[in-house]
C-alpha cells in the first residue's frame, strides 16, 4: 500500500525523506491538501479566463449586432466546480431584481395617483 501511495505523495510536492518520517494519515492530509489547493487554484484560473472571454464576447456581440447571443456563465461550462457560486449568484440576482421591481411599481403608484389628483 505505501509503494502505490509513494508516487502521487511526490507528485503532491512531498519530499522523500519526509514520506518515510510521516504517518500513513499525515500523508493522506498532506495529500488532499494540495489537492484542495490545485482545485482553488484552477478554479481562480478558469474564473479569470471566463470573465475575460465574456467580455470580449459581450463587444463583439455589440460590434455585431447580435441580440440573441446568450454567453454562459462559468458554472454552465463547470457546475461540478462552481454550484456554491451559481445559487449565491442567482439568489443576489433575484433579489435585485426585486428590488427593481419594487421601485418601479412605486413610482408608477405615483405618477398615477399624481395624473389622477391623489397624490396630495
Amino acid at each position: 500500500m505505501i509503494s502505490e501511495i509513494y508516487p502521487h505523495a511526490l507528485d503532491c510536492g512531498l519530499a522523500p525523506a519526509d514520506f518515510w518520517e510521516l504517518s500513513l494519515a499525515e500523508i493522506t492530509d498532506l495529500m488532499e491538501s494540495y489537492e484542495r489547493r490545485q482545485k482553488a487554484e484552477y478554479k481562480r484560473d478558469l474564473t479569470l479566463k471566463h470573465f475575460l472571454a465574456k467580455d470580449i464576447g459581450q463587444y463583439v456581440s455589440l460590434v455585431l449586432g447580435g441580440s440573441k447571443v446568450k454567453i454562459l456563465e462559468l458554472w454552465d461550462y463547470f457546475p461540478e466546480l462552481f454550484e456554491n457560486e451559481r445559487e449565491s449568484i442567482e439568489e443576489n440576482q433575484k433579489h435585485r431584481q426585486m428590488e427593481v421591481y419594487k421601485a418601479q411599481m412605486i413610482d408608477f403608484a405615483s405618477r398615477h395617483n399624481n395624473r389622477n389628483g391623489g397624490g396630495k
